[in-house]
């Protein structure tokens, strides 16, 4: 009988030969004779020099003359040296965080293990012998018991060497310090906004071993403080703090004006009524707001303060105020501590948080007589600062200070549609080396213009995107990162301007090609009339026609040269508040082109897969627009009106641009019935339109844009946009 053993790792690969072994006393040659009805024993030996710590399994096999088989399972795990790391952390207050997470990580091997605890600051793991670190998180729970987080810190512990012994390592939260920063020459009001904050540990090379930790907040809406613990740096590889903190006008601000002068923060939830001005009125304490507070009590043209156990659920209180004439209401809680903002939406008056102490400062001052404010209230910040700091550490004080003249400024017009809507900003920063961002969605009143300050010449890179709609990321408009060299420069910048069009932005060297494996075309995406923006929230669908008849695409193109019609009909299918333009778009490209001989476009035959051998533009015209609209993408009804179309060519593209001609027609019904506008050569390849719009009456209050430009070759190009713009 003839035995054999073998073993593989979890991955299925086969063990070096004689890692698993066989002996025994009538063992010879790999074989042993066994007397009938008898036994012989074979001891399996196991050498694990050189094998990977792991599980393994595999057999011994004994095999007759006669070719019968029998199998013995075996198996076994191989582990190496290996010690506790025990790490001890505590909050703010020297207790058990109310919720840790942290990750530890081999700097030199692959050991990668997360934990995330809640009510408990201790945790014990067993790694192997190497170096390691860990980043994490903690939540600092409130001293008086309330739902909203005291704090949220970073922490580190960059440097562990695990060799011959178990080791303890603490993080002692108590020394936690709150991110700020002072803008040095601006004496504007200036509340926090975002913050974001990643802590990044790394080996020090390209592709090595990396771990980062963030958080993020708005600071305008919640209580919470933001900070860090002081760490030591790394002594191999590198250590960084990467922090975002924004600074901006507030939205609403309170000034006691009598007796003397105090000025309170407050802080404006998502959906408070928000104004422009200031109410000058006087402040009346209706204790918890009840039913029985507000009875018999003269609150018209008065500012109402309220003190509730939740801040978050105070619309009771809002619309009792309301009904009895307040002007606007100012809500705090009814304990010590932090809290969130938030009242419902649907409020007819502002409705702004006050903090607990600051709400008491408020009442001492009631207490004393009549109390006069001045509310001041702003529909949107009018003015931002974006900071970013690099640490090679956490520091023990996270106190920044910058110059005014250290900023770019970028004067941002967030169009709406109409009316003004509520959507949200994403701001993205990057520092010179960070490979990583995250970004907290900012509420954004849309319909308003902001000059918003970035570090200049420090390498920091930004990236906003602006939704829509504030609960709906579906008709969001992002755009590339900027690096902005030069302090002190201006930039103008708009988002969501109309008419929303197909987005010419294209990252490869060509779009609208053809080679002999593929053909390249746009996306679905959307844009404004920044050419670096793209929109999101389009279906599209494509139609092909090769000499007038359907086609599926590219496998059916002709070789020799034939008339095509592309048509894309691009749709935003869903519904989005406060979006009423640019919600259909039909766009039609009429073309003759053979199938492609030369690699006319640089670096075609490097950029995509399949790699082709030929590639060429097709002569496509594509249409863009400058349309004088105001902040809410409106024009004046019963007025002339006039704007440019431009015609250009795409991405690779190498021929002429010079357009024969063009027509544009309105209609003011979404396409029942059209009017021609007037047009005029600008120059080559630019028109104007000139049309007399109706009375609002006589329209739907839309204008639907249907624009037809050609060339001499024969190329041919129809957009139509339904609800291009609004009238007013």
């Amino acid at each position: 009988m003839t035995l054999a053993a073998s073993a593989k790792d979890a991955n299925g690969t086969a063990v070096p030969a004689g890692t698993v072994s066989l002996s025994g006393a009538g063992l010879s040659d790999g074989r042993v004779n066994v007397p009938a009805g008898g036994t012989a024993e074979v001891a399996v030996t196991l050498d694990n020099n050189g094998l990977k710590a792991g599980q393994y399994g595999g057999s011994v096999t004994a095999t007759s003359d006669s070719g019968e088989s029998v199998h013995a399972a075996l198996g076994f795990v191989t582990s190496v040296e290996q010690h506790d790391v025990t790490l001890k952390v505590t909050d703010r207050f020297g207790k058990a965080p109310k919720a840790l997470k942290f990750t530890l990580h081999g700097m030199d091997n692959n050991f990668w293990q997360s934990q995330t605890m809640y009510d408990n600051g201790t945790a014990t793991l067993s790694v192997p012998l190497g170096h390691y670190s860990i980043e994490g998180s903690l939540y600092t729970a409130d001293p008086a018991g309330g739902a909203v987080s005291y704090a949220a810190d970073l922490f580190d512990v960059p440097n562990i060497e695990v060799s011959d012994r178990d080791q303890t390592f603490t993080v002692d939260g108590t020394t936690a310090t709150d991110l700020s920063v002072k803008i040095k020459g601006e004496n504007r009001p200036l509340e926090n906004g975002q913050v974001t904050t990643f802590v990044v540990r790394d080996d020090g090379t390209a592709n090595g071993h990396a771990n980062f930790s963030g958080i993020g907040n708005l600071l305008n809406l919640a209580d919470t403080r933001q900070g860090a613990i002081p760490s030591a740096g790394a002594t191999t590889g590198a250590l960084r703090l990467e922090t975002s903190l924004a600074r901006r006008e507030p939205l609403v601000q309170l000034e006691v004006t009598g007796p003397g002068h105090v000025t309170i923060p407050l802080k404006s939830s998502v959906n408070a009524k928000r104004f422009e001005g200031t109410k000058r009125t006087e402040l009346v304490d209706l204790g918890a707001g009840t039913e029985q507070d507000f009875a018999g009590a003269d609150v018209k043209g008065k500012t109402v303060l309220v003190s509730v156990a939740d801040v978050t659920k105070a619309d009771d209180q809002a619309a009792r105020a309301a009904t009895a004439g307040a002007v606007a209401m100012i809500v705090a809680p009814a304990d010590p501590g932090p809290s969130g903002s938030g009242v419902p939406g649907g409020q007819t008056i502002p409705v702004a948080h006050a903090t607990y102490d600051n709400a008491a400062t408020l009442k001492g001052l009631l207490a004393e007589g009549k109390v006069r404010i001045a509310l001041k209230g702003v529909l949107e910040s009018r003015y931002t600062y974006n900071p970013h700091f690099t640490d090679d550490r956490i520091p023990a004080d996270l106190a920044k200070t910058v110059d005014v003249k250290d900023f770019a400024k970028v004067t941002n017009t967030f169009h709406s549609d109409g009316a003004r809507r509520l959507g949200a900003e994403n701001m993205n920063i990057w520092g010179p080396l960070q490979v990583s961002t995250g970004s907290v969605g900012q509420p954004l009143y849309q319909g308003t213009t902001r000059d918003d300050y970035f570090l200049a010449g420090t390498g920091v890179t930004y990236q906003p995107s602006v939704t829509a709609g504030f609960n709906s990321s579906t008709w969001r408009m992002n755009s590339l990162r900027a690096t902005y060299l030069t302090p002190g420069k201006s930039y103008t910048r708009s988002w969501f301007d109309a008419p929303m069009r197909l987005s010419q932005y294209e990252f490869g060297p060509c779009v609208f090609c053809r080679t002999d494996v593929w053909q390249k075309l746009p996306g679905n995406n959307g844009a404004d009339s920044d050419p670096t923006h793209t929109l999101s929230g389009l279906t599209g669908t494509w139609s092909f026609y090769l000499n007038g008849q359907p086609i599926t695409g590219f496998g059916q193109l002709a070789q020799e040269k034939a008339d095509y019609r592309y048509v894309l009909d691009q749709k935003l299918t869903t519904d989005v508040p406060g979006v009423t333009l640019g919600r259909q778009i039909r766009t039609e490209w009429n073309f003759s082109q053979a199938a492609p001989t030369t690699m006319a476009i640089k670096d075609c035959d490097t950029a995509f897969i399949p790699t082709p051998k030929v590639c060429e533009s097709m002569p496509v015209i594509l249409l863009d627009y400058d349309l004088p609209l105001n902040v809410l993408n409106q024009a004046r009804a019963g007025l002339p009106y006039t704007f440019t179309v431009d015609a250009g060519r795409p991405k690779g593209w190498a021929g002429s641009t010079e357009i024969a001609g063009a027509k544009v027609s309105v209609s003011y019904d979404d396409g029942a019935t059209w009017k021609s506008a007037a047009t005029l050569r600008k120059d080559d390849n630019s028109f104007q339109a000139l049309l007399l719009h109706p009375k609002l009456a006589d329209t739907n209050g839309f204008v639907t844009l249907r624009t037809e430009v050609w060339d001499s070759a024969g190329s041919r190009t129809v957009q139509t946009i339904t609800r291009a713009y609004a009238l007013k």
